[in-house]
């Protein structure tokens, strides 16, 4: 029989993620991570911050860092700082070209900020955020400058509301279930005016949103449609408080958002179907 000094002590693998599917590639979740770390307005991150908008090791960051900027996904500048790079936009091309909605939608959406002197916007869904996958913007609000990627809370923008009044029944009560996990305080403040906006778009086919996610914005939005793949849009329009007079958000703009979703929809009967 071996020594206790001779017996060797059995190996204990440890998981790389505490996912459960055997077929999670952490790697490659941890290197999206760092994707998704940057924010608008970055001027180039180092990997020490990296590692704290994560909450990966310094040495993980190093290696992953080094292999999405050999890949093209960052670059970095004469500081050593690290800026997103171009080649996502390839990989992001494809997505958008799919969507053929938007190019439909275009002058639809010009002509109806043009006459609320607003930002037309269609978003889907994000997680717990609604993300902008096209918009019109004829409004400069500071700190406040929708484009594609642009993303808003789901509880405290009208998009977001639109959308999770979209949703399944099962799922919506997912999402709202993922939302008050994630985002408590949210949930907490806006959760009400969420789930009152829910039952608004049930009746009248949009809800609002006055001033909920920016103080000096006010929007009303609409479904817009259902993607074959199960994905939502919706569709939005956001106007500087000063510019409306009372009543005037649901009683005018909000029936006119619902006709402008229809003609898109109507002008697109290839790559969805109408919202019920």
């Amino acid at each position: 029989m071996p020594s206790v000094k001779t017996m060797k002590k059995p190996v204990v693998r440890q998981r790389a993620s505490d996912d459960p599917d055997p077929f999670f590639a952490t790697t490659l979740a941890r290197g999206l991570e760092i994707l998704g770390a940057f924010r608008p307005g970055d001027d180039g991150l180092s990997n020490s911050v990296l590692a704290t908008r994560t909450g990966l090791s310094r040495p993980t960051i190093s290696r992953l860092t080094n292999t999405l900027s050999q890949l093209g996904y960052l670059g970095r500048d004469e500081r050593g700082l690290y800026l997103l790079g171009t080649h996502i936009l390839r990989v992001a091309y494809p997505l958008l070209a799919q969507l053929r909605i938007r190019q439909v939608a275009r002058p639809v959406m010009r002509e109806f900020a043009e006459q609320a002197k607003g930002t037309v916007s269609i978003g889907t869904v994000d997680g717990v955020d609604a993300l902008y996958l096209e918009t019109t913007r004829l409004i400069s609000v500071p700190d406040y400058v929708p484009d594609i990627g642009f993303s808003l809370p789901l509880v405290r923008s009208a998009m977001g509301r639109a959308l999770l009044a979209m949703q399944p029944a099962e799922r919506r009560r997912e999402l709202v279930a993922r939302i008050r996990r994630e985002t408590p305080d949210a949930w907490k403040q806006f959760g009400k005016a969420t789930e009152k906006s829910i039952e608004q778009c049930a009746k009248r086919g949009f809800c609002a949103s006055l001033g909920d996610f920016r103080s000096q914005i006010h929007a009303v939005a609409a479904p817009l449609v259902t993607l074959r793949n199960g994905s939502v849009l919706a569709i939005n329009c956001g106007i500087e408080a000063y510019r409306l007079r009372p009543g005037q958000l649901e009683d005018e703009f909000g029936p006119r958002l619902v006709a402008v979703a229809a003609s898109i929809r109507a002008s697109d009967t290839t790559t969805a179907r109408e919202a019920a």
